[in-house]
Order: structure tokens, then C-alpha cells, then sequence
């Protein structure tokens, strides 16, 4: 079982057929096909993280534009992957000078389980900026002092394997951690990669679905699993080395459907990453 992200995220080219007598998944505006193997430990109870696929399909994606980065990813999840072997179809939408984008489909076992686009550029190393006013980080502990994944382990009723891979150190003051819970639906703290590796763009689009749903803050666990549907993260700078921070909430839900917005810092409290997503509440309340 690969235990970086940067393992799990390794791509092979595959041959871009398209056999007359036994239709390939290919399409006649595919530029590239892509093998991936989808990685055991990168799962929450079996199922693929959101933020470890849209870090994948936006690999495969980069891998068909000259820039080096991206700058904005969004995924529709059709259907969870298995563990295993995966095709990725990538089709170049636009080549620029200064940015490019490009669409995905990941498919398994012949249908279509991804599909996302993305558009690539350079990231800046310099500040970022607030024409609207200053948002700051989310005041935290240092992450020593705040609560670890043996906490989220009894939290879960169980062990979660990407707590392994993204580790996470929650606010001491999350309510749903504490046997308390109805406050308001945002949930603070620090995420890095398990293996010790500093982070990177593709780190910043795990970290950008690396919480559990905010809205355990409001309800508790007695939500259930809440898979997401849909996930566009947008980067602005490339982050500095050291643990992220991360600030998620969720303002609406209809009690099928849920939004979460989120920001994420780097170490040197810089914002570097905003991202939304809706999901989906698979158990009523």
C-alpha cells in the first residue's frame, strides 16, 4: 500500500485506441489515456477521498498543458472508484501562454466514476492579497496542543485510513470531538502529509476536502456518511513549507444537501487555497 501522496498519484500511459468492433471508453476529442492505480489508505471506510481524486484527475490533466501548476480544479464525483486500476481520458480544451485548460474522465470497470476540469498556470511565491479586507487564519494552538486522530478515532466509533495519510489536529474547542455539539457548523485546525513531505499544489487540493463535514459541529455523527458531489478548489500561491491551516463551514443544507466553503493557510499564515463543495447527507437525521 503506498503510503505518499506522490506514489498514489502515479500516472502510465496507456494507447489511445479506439477499436470499430468493441467501443473503448476513448473519445474522438481525447488527446491522452492514463492508467492510474487507485490507493488503499487514501479512503475513508473503503470509499476514495475527494480531495486525494481531485488531486489525481488534476495530475492527469496537468500532464497535458505546459504550466506547471494548477489554479483551479473542479471535479463531479459520478460514482465511487474501487481500489485498482483506472483509465483517465484527458482532453486539452485550450493551450495559452499564460494559462491552459483541460477536462478528465476517470473510468473504471467501463463507466465513468470523475469528471472534472481544470485550468493551469504558474503559481506566485509572493503575498496574497485582500481587496475586500484582511482574512486571517483561523487562531489555533500549535498542533501539538490540539486534538490528534486517536481523538477522531473514537469520535468515528473506528480508525480512519486517511488519517494515516492527511493528518489532522483539531481546535480543542470542536464541539462534536468534546460529546458536544449544536453550535455552529465550522470546524478549525491543522493538516500536513503523513509522510513528513512539505506540502505542494496537489497536497493543497487534499487539503481542500482533508476535515471531516462541519456540519458534525451542528448535528453530531448522527449524520452519517456524507459523500461529496461536487468539489471546485481554486490555489493562489504556492505554500510554504510546514503544517496548513484550515477553516471550513457550512451556511446551507435542505437535509439531503449540504455546502461547505473553506479557506487554507500555509505556514506562513498565508491563504493560498479557497474551495467549495456540496454533498450529500446519506443518513436523515
Amino acid at each position: 500500500m503506498s503510503r505518499t501522496l506522490r506514489d498514489a498519484l502515479t500516472l502510465t500511459p496507456l494507447p489511445l485506441t479506439r477499436p470499430a468492433l468493441d467501443p473503448s471508453p476513448a473519445r474522438a476529442t481525447d488527446t491522452a489515456a492514463l492508467q492510474a492505480d487507485i490507493t488503499e489508505g487514501w479512503d475513508v471506510r473503503g470509499i476514495p477521498h475527494g480531495g486525494y481524486l481531485l488531486a489525481l484527475v488534476s495530475e492527469a490533466m496537468q500532464s497535458a498543458v505546459p504550466q506547471p501548476h494548477p489554479l483551479s480544479v473542479s471535479a463531479t464525483y459520478l460514482a465511487a472508484p474501487s481500489f485498482g486500476p483506472a483509465e483517465l481520458y484527458v482532453e486539452t480544451v485550450k493551450i495559452g501562454k499564460r494559462q491552459s485548460t483541460a477536462a478528465v474522465r476517470l473510468v473504471q470497470n467501463g463507466v465513468e466514476r470523475v469528471r472534472a476540469v481544470g485550468t493551469y498556470g504558474e503559481l506566485p511565491v509572493t503575498a496574497v492579497e485582500h481587496p475586500a479586507g484582511a482574512i486571517p487564519p483561523p487562531v489555533l494552538p500549535p498542533p501539538e496542543d490540539c486534538l490528534s486522530s486517536s481523538v477522531l478515532a473514537v469520535a468515528e466509533g473506528e480508525p480512519v485510513n486517511l488519517h494515516d495519510q492527511l493528518v489532522l489536529r483539531l481546535d480543542p474547542a470542536t464541539g462534536w470531538l468534546n460529546d458536544r455539539f449544536g453550535g455552529p457548523a465550522e470546524l478549525n485546525g491543522w493538516m500536513c502529509l503523513g509522510d513528513g513531505s512539505d506540502p505542494d499544489p496537489a497536497a493543497l487540493l487534499v487539503f481542500s476536502d482533508g476535515m471531516p463535514p462541519s456540519l458534525f459541529e451542528t448535528f453530531g455523527r448522527t449524520l452519517g456518511h456524507v459523500p461529496t458531489v461536487q468539489l471546485t478548489t481554486h490555489l493562489f500561491a504556492l505554500p510554504s513549507p510546514g503544517w496548513v491551516s484550515g477553516s471550513f463551514r457550512t451556511r446551507v443544507t435542505n437535509g439531503s444537501l449540504v455546502d461547505e466553503d473553506g479557506e487554507v493557510w500555509d505556514g506562513a499564515g498565508r491563504l493560498v487555497a479557497t474551495t467549495r463543495q456540496l454533498a450529500l447527507i446519506t443518513v436523515p437525521r
